[in-house]
């Protein structure tokens, strides 16, 4: 597995696309608890990790369960955890479970690497 995180807006899928090419991307959205695990690149994981926020899910448990299949994939996620601690409940509990989320997802990938103004930081 090979993890790509950083700020919103960073070039994150770009790097991606540039360094991997030919692969088929999967975009997770804010309305899809689950993931298309038969592409290449899972893109914008964090935005899956929010509807599953929503529907009160154990995020943690998912990700868990689906570190086999995640093996072989380029995971994408915004860093959502620099800034201001946000004041609604719900929106702390979707950025707990992104950092924990990136937490397991990086103990358990084979590159971690962090892009900054579309510059990746291999940190794995």
């Amino acid at each position: 597995m090979i993890l790509v995180i950083g700020g919103a807006y960073q070039g994150k899928l770009d790097y991606v696309l540039e360094h991997y090419p030919g692969k088929s991307v999967f975009r997770c959205g804010a309305e899809n608890c689950d993931m298309d695990l038969s592409a290449d690149i899972i893109d914008s994981l964090h935005l899956m990790l929010l509807a599953q926020t929503h529907a009160e899910k154990d995020t943690l448990e998912y990700l868990r369960e689906k570190l086999p299949e995640l093996k072989n994939k380029i995971i994408i996620c915004d860093d959502i955890s620099c800034g201001v601690v946000p004041v609604d409940c719900e929106t702390r509990q979707w950025r707990e479970n992104v950092g924990r989320g990136l937490a397991l997802l990086s103990r358990n990938a084979d590159e971690v690497i962090r892009v900054f103004c579309g510059i990746g930081s291999r940190i794995k």
